[in-house]
């Protein structure tokens, strides 16, 4: 019995001191976010676990949604827009037609009145796309189909751009093994206003990204809202460098089963010194900007850790040899006291 000892206690402070680590990592406090919203452009990147939604308010009141989630996130779109005060959407955009960026699209359209829909136009087979084109339809809202070079008047100098898909039946067929040409082929738009800008990325990846950089496209951005959840095959180096953005924002849910998102994508990230903000840690993420300064408005703090060499594993073994050690060391000192010189 006195031989499992040392073990058993090793096992139980390796197990302790990994689950004090989670626990940190994990647990979020609330924290107050009261800012200033009148007379300046707002942009909310919404909590929808894992799916893609992005809500824009001008100075002038003009609205615009970005996809709107899971479909059984549509409730919670809808709940954020009230919470707003918007009655109409001047503007919804859906980037592509996965559904966990459309899958809330039928609860915001039966709920609000919306005056354009842009849509990507791509043809895809699937029955949650298929009934938000219906409840369009039934609406009689009016139907876009995106191209690059389009442009949208939010008053006050706000404008939107569209970047990608090319448009007139031109697509991206090509791309990486197991990619997707609906990823690829998202609305890409870019949102400025004086000095400030933003990019909106949908689920677009880096076959998309190298072509409106060879394009030339109007990259830069000081906020980045990261393509494809952080996916390993996004958000390259490269389109880093063209967009330069200070801050980048990724919508992701807590625990997805994809692993977004990537510790490929989050170092190319912290190399170039980008401030990350996600919502599966911070929640609702609010911008708000009066054209040259922006602030940045997290509904949740993450409480930090400090990334040790390794893993917390290599943490939990360190702290198990300490005990180990201070255990071996009393032993010892219990056997010293009878022993005379």
């Amino acid at each position: 019995m006195r031989r499992l000892r040392v073990p058993f206690a090793i096992a139980l402070v390796a197990v302790i001191v990994v689950g004090v680590i989670y626990w940190l990592r994990t647990r979020q406090r609330e924290v107050p976010t009261p800012f200033v919203t009148q007379g300046r452009l707002q942009i909310y990147a919404l909590d929808v676990g894992q799916g893609d939604s992005e809500l824009i308010i001008s100075p002038d009141g003009k609205s615009v949604l970005i996809d709107a989630g899971l479909p059984q996130a549509g409730d919670e779109v809808v709940a954020a827009l009230r919470k707003r005060n918007i009655k109409s959407l001047d503007l919804v955009v859906a980037t592509h037609p996965h559904s966990d960026h459309i899958g809330g699209m039928r609860q915001v359209i039966e709920n609000f009145e919306v005056k354009n829909f842009l849509d990507s136009g791509q043809t895809y087979a699937s029955n949650e796309y298929e009934r938000m084109l219906r409840a369009i339809k039934e609406k009689r809202i009016k139907f876009i189909e995106a191209k690059k070079g389009m442009t949208f008047d939010l008053g006050s100098g706000v404008k939107l751009e569209t970047l990608n898909p090319q448009g007139g039946g031109e697509w991206i067929t090509k791309v990486r093994p197991g990619g997707s040409v609906e990823n690829a082929n998202s609305v890409v738009m870019r949102l400025s206003y004086g000095n400030f800008s933003m990019l909106f990325t949908g689920d677009a990846e880096t076959e998309t990204e190298q072509i409106m950089m060879n394009e030339g496209e109007p990259l830069r951005a000081q906020v980045l809202k990261v393509g494809h959840h952080g996916s390993r095959y996004a958000t390259s180096s490269k389109f880093l460098e063209a967009v330069a953005p200070e801050v980048a924002i990724i919508s992701v849910g807590a625990g997805n089963r994809y692993g977004h998102p990537a510790e490929q994508t989050l170092d190319r990230l912290q190399k170039v010194g980008v401030k990350i903000y996600r919502t599966d840690l911070n929640g609702e993420i609010a911008i708000v900007t009066d054209g040259n300064k922006f602030e940045i408005h997290a509904a949740k703090q993450p409480i930090q850790v400090a990334r040790w060499p390794g893993s917390a594993t290599r943490l939990a073994c360190l702290l198990s040899a300490v005990v180990l050690s201070s255990m071996v060391g009393r032993r010892d000192g219990r056997r010293s006291k009878g022993q005379r010189l």
